[in-house]
């Protein structure tokens, strides 16, 4: 059985304190947390880390906006694809199409239940690894799992060559 990596999640939020506590919950649920407290620092880690393919990003962060993170994310030649949740106060329905339509894939108003963070993460890495044709997982679970049903149940001499 292959050991899989954790999936990395860049996290840009510029409230330390917000920050701790979701890179915690990233590390609780199996994820490789890359922490940016401004738009600069996440946007450099997004270009130089391609292996980073979920991004949660405020809306309001010093140097570029977690807008233009997501604008310049869908723009980028020959990158793969980021799955990005705007996490914001703004509550509007307005500001969610705007950042929807700017770019983001998700929008999640802050202050947000951890379970609603979890799932949302979920939905982002199902998209990423089946939609997207990051199946890999899925093939070496499937593999694994006919090998074990093979070796529990051979099939009969007549079908074995």
């Amino acid at each position: 059985m292959t050991e899989h990596l954790k999936p990395k999640v860049l996290l840009a939020e510029d409230n330390p304190t917000v920050r701790k506590g979701i890179m915690n919950f990233l590390t609780k649920w199996g994820y490789e947390p890359i922490e940016a407290d401004n738009g600069d620092t996440a946007w450099s880690a997004l270009e130089q880390d391609h292996s980073i393919r979920i991004a949660i990003v405020d809306w309001n962060l010093p140097g570029l906006s977690g807008i233009q993170i997501c604008q310049r994310l869908r723009t980028r030649p020959n990158a793969p694809y980021v799955y990005a949740i705007m996490f914001s106060a703004r509550k509007s329905h307005e500001e969610k199409i705007l950042a929807l339509d700017g770019g983001a894939d998700d929008y999640i108003v802050k202050p947000c239940k951890p379970s609603e963070l979890r799932s949302r993460l979920g939905v982002g890495r199902r998209i990423i690894d089946t939609a997207l044709g990051n199946t890999t997982t899925a093939i070496d679970e499937t593999n694994t799992a006919m090998t074990e049903t093979t070796a529990e149940n051979p099939p009969p001499p007549e079908q074995q060559e």
